[in-house]
């Protein structure tokens, strides 16, 4: 009876997977709203970057227009963290939805204008992303279970994942066939569905109680919990100052990576569609790979290791002088841009007070915000004045430095999974393979290698009509990982399981003939 109540609640403790999560509706409908949402934000960032370029030609020009998209992260993110925690988390998501939606729209009119006014706007956009992002990431904890949120985490990021492989290969065709503009209004029907959505959601988020408010002096002591967390729990401390050196290096990628491509080699508008949905190709792979094969990695190396491998690929990008080498790099950028994201974003989820934790995002949204806004406008009139490449090279190399310094200083960073915690994390590839239940383990991972394929299949048919040695062999190399990697990680746990047991056999023989001349000796 003992045996049984074990097993059962061994499976209760276990997470759930992607189906399972899926019958909570609050969650499905968080998600199915994100995912229209952030397939609309690819069609926003393709058509702006394109659309400024081919009016001012400057790499200065487009890093501005990136810039201006993070700006409201540097303005207001600590009050909207706070706003966050103290209001209904829900109306803010919708408010912050409608807000994007029409500022969106009426980019193109003003594009006609002044390309000023589209900067203005942008940054009114991302003051509404501001309020939205921490108010999201508080919310995904509320509405599943502890024990859930690795797996939800995960399963939000293999979303985006696909959004980001799909939306940027249609962008690019669409840019080709119909302009910038239809992509435009295309995103602010998503940020439409989005709010309808979360307007049918339930959720109850945690929210600090009236007499926890009266307590409070003013928004400014507020402000000053989220800091005073971080600056007092060692672990976020040295998280929050990697920011500085690790993000430089992928915020001025993001204003570069236009002029390089569009200027330097000189691709098309599809081409460039495929060019950045390549890197959520990398994300993909290495998600899957991750989920194989990453029981031997810790936290510390999947997060620094993967800033790391992303400093030498966007160094690598900048010698590209092909549309193969540029698809190479991006393919390396993205791949290593999944090890770091996805530990990153679990071990702050699961080690930030519930109560806190839109203080805290937003006040690592202020210190993202400034490298974001900073790093393009630097690196973007470096690129004006001595050249895209070399200005990709110096910001790759700065980047490289510069965490290396932070690390060598962080010993809680280069051990996070000794450090102590609120509870012990589960091992992070354990939720982009675990079930909804324990018996349907084959089954349910041979579901999402589908689903994976299913992706390629449609994002890479555009390409094989263009380039149909790329679409080909991309196609295949993933049909290769999703199914290949099961099955080689299938045989080696039944080697190791065979070599166990025979040591086990071995060792029992050994302890049998030890009792034999013992009893003989009596």
């Amino acid at each position: 009876m003992s045996q049984a109540i074990a097993t059962v609640t061994g499976q209760q403790e276990r997470p759930i997977g992607f189906l399972g999560l899926m019958r909570n509706r609050n969650y499905a409908l968080l998600w199915w709203g994100q995912l229209v949402s952030e397939l609309g934000n690819r069609f926003h960032w393709i058509a702006v970057s394109l659309w400024v370029y081919s009016l001012t030609r400057s790499a200065a020009a487009v890093s501005l227009a990136i810039s201006s998209m993070f700006i409201g992260g540097l303005l207001v993110s600590l009050w909207a963290g706070v706003i966050v925690d103290w209001l209904d988390r829900r109306k803010i998501l919708i408010a912050a939805d409608v807000v994007r939606a029409l500022l969106v729209a009426i980019i193109p009119p003003l594009m006609g204008v002044n390309v000023w006014l589209v900067y203005a706007d942008l940054a009114l956009i991302s003051v509404a992303t501001a309020f939205f992002r921490p108010a999201m990431f508080a919310v995904i904890p509320a509405v599943v279970s502890k024990r859930d949120i690795l797996p939800a985490n995960s399963f939000f990021s293999a979303m985006d994942t696909g959004t980001e492989i799909l939306g940027p290969a249609l962008a690019g065709v669409i840019a080709s066939q119909f302009g910038y503009a239809p992509l435009l209004y295309m995103d602010a029907l998503t940020y439409v569905f989005s709010a309808l959505c979360l307007l049918a959601t339930s959720v109850s988020a945690a929210r600090e109680t009236v007499n926890e408010r009266a307590a409070k002096r003013s928004m400014l002591s507020a402000i000053a919990d989220g800091l005073q967390y971080i600056k007092q729990d060692a672990l976020q401390r040295q998280l929050f100052m990697l920011i500085f050196p690790a993000y430089l290096v992928g915020s001025g990628l993001n204003a570069l990576a236009t002029p390089l491509a569009k200027g330097a080699v000189g691709i098309t508008d599809a081409e460039f569609g495929t060019f950045n949905s390549v890197w959520g190709v990398g994300f993909l792979v290495a998600s899957l790979l991750l989920g194989w094969f990453g029981g031997s990695l810790s936290r510390s190396v999947l997060i620094v290791g993967g800033f790391f491998l992303g400093f030498a690929s966007s160094a690598a990008m900048g010698l590209s002088r092909s549309f193969d080498a540029l698809l190479v790099t991006a393919f390396a950028v993205g791949f290593a841009n999944t090890l770091n994201y996805v530990g990153m974003t679990t071990v702050l989820m699961e080690r930030t007070q519930q109560k806190l934790i839109g203080r805290v995002m937003a006040t690592r949204q202020v210190a993202l915000g400034s490298i974001r806004v900073l790093s393009p406008l630097a690196f973007g009139a470096l690129g004006d004045v001595i050249g895209v490449r070399q200005s990709i090279w110096i910001m790759a190399a700065m980047g490289t430095l510069g965490t290396a310094a932070v690390v060598a200083f962080s010993p809680a960073l280069r051990r996070i999974d000794s450090t102590e915690g609120p509870a012990p994390l589960p091992k992070i590839w354990q939720s982009l393979v675990m079930p909804a239940n324990p018996e349907f383990d084959r089954n349910e991972q041979a579901r999402l290698n589908l689903y994976a394929v299913a992706i390629m299949v449609f994002t890479w048919l555009a390409v094989a009509v263009r380039y149909p040695g790329y679409g080909i062999g991309l196609f295949l190399a993933l049909l290769g990982t999703g199914y290949l990697g099961p099955f080689l990680k299938g045989r080696f746990s039944a080697m190791a399981s065979e070599q166990a047991e025979r040591m086990f056999a071995s060792a029992q023989r050994m302890l049998t003939r030890s009792r034999g001349a013992n009893e003989t000796r009596k």
